[in-house]
């Protein structure tokens, strides 16, 4: 689950209006380390130690990017990154809730952790991440965003802290909506699970759930999708798609094709192939259920996105109520920690 070579590089982020958050008391009974001042630019990057492992930590990361400018690589500061991906990911009432919302520190924390842990995952194509939610969404800072901003200070007050699960840097995977319950990784992708990656409820997301949404298509079209992908590939004929189990969290687990060919594949594959084709607001997560009207196949649903992790709605509510960022973290990563990357002893 942890990528090769665990690289942190630290970039300070200027400005008076961010000092009062640096270096506030930590959460009780969380390890929280203050933060540590980066080395000036140009200068060789400090072997680091998380969990007691010293590894060599470069001092920028490469991402992909496409925009209106067209697609191009660029080498950022870490914290450079983690601020774009602050940004994108949060919605922008949240980046500009006054006060500040803890659930700028929330995200800071798992998109730096998200990035640590997962650098070099498109080594093979000459960059580390790229900037959609096959990462993290990045994006660069609008004209009316600037490095004194709250998402800047957050960057900024959550300097060198990752989230760890014995002294390694976590998968921090997060999404959108999880509809009231999170769901574990081995029930999406099958597997082991990791022990931070497990199903919770979510009482306060299950508060305000979002409206239901759904996806309509027809069975003739929606054969030529599937048959797109060998997996979800049924042939020349589709007669029926199915629920074929749930998980704990009222998921679907498993999808039942039958045509030509009949296959049950995870309902991640088939949400994927099938957005895949139409796009992410389409089957938008597995809490779905699925009916057959005439020559039509309806499918309709609640949360958006895979479901494991950290669920941004929760936690934004949770930060509303006044819970701490360490305490909205270990809700969602049961037995994480929130530690520094700190300079090893040579």
């Amino acid at each position: 689950m942890i990528a090769a070579g665990l690289w942190l590089a630290l970039v300070g982020l200027a400005g008076s209006s961010c000092a009062g958050r640096i270096g506030r008391p930590p959460d009780s009974g969380v390890k929280v380390a203050p933060p540590r001042i980066a080395a000036a630019p140009g200068e060789p990057a400090e072997p680091l130690a998380v969990g007691g492992v010293e590894r060599p930590i470069p001092a920028t990361v490469k991402i992909r990017v496409a925009d209106r400018a067209g697609t191009r690589i660029l080498t950022l500061a870490l914290d450079g990154y983690v601020l774009g991906a602050v940004r994108a990911e949060l919605m922008p009432a949240t980046l500009r809730e006054d006060p500040a919302s803890p659930m700028l520190d929330v995200q800071a924390l798992v998109s730096r952790t998200y990035a640590v842990a997962n650098l070099g995952r498109h080594a093979a194509d000459g960059f580390d991440l790229c900037d959609t939610t096959h990462c993290q969404v990045y994006r660069s800072a609008a004209a009316d965003e600037s490095a004194t901003d709250q998402a800047a200070c957050a960057v900024a007050a959550t300097r060198g802290q990752i989230i760890t699960y014995q002294g390694r840097a976590i998968q921090a995977l997060f999404h959108a909506n999880c509809g009231g319950y999170t769901a574990s990784a081995a029930s999406v992708w099958g597997g082991n699970d990791a022990p931070y990656l497990t199903s919770v409820p979510d009482w306060f997301c299950n508060q305000h759930p979002p409206p239901e949404w759904t996806f309509s298509e027809t069975m003739s079209t929606l054969r030529s999708v599937l048959n797109t992908d060998q997996r979800t590939s049924v042939g020349g004929r589709l007669d029926t798609v199915a629920v074929a189990g749930r998980d704990p969290s009222g998921r679907a687990l498993l999808v039942a094709l039958s045509g030509s060919r009949s296959v049950t594949v995870r309902a991640e594959v088939f949400r994927s192939v099938v957005n895949q084709a139409y796009g992410q607001r389409s089957i938008r997560s597995a809490r779905f259920t699925i009916v057959r009207r005439g020559g039509r196949l309806v499918i309709s649903g609640i949360g958006y996105g895979h479901g494991v992790g950290l669920c941004q709605a929760g936690a934004a509510m949770r930060a509303r109520a006044g819970q701490s960022p360490a305490a909205i973290i270990t809700h969602y990563f049961p037995g994480a920690r929130i530690e520094p990357a700190q300079t090893s002893v040579r």
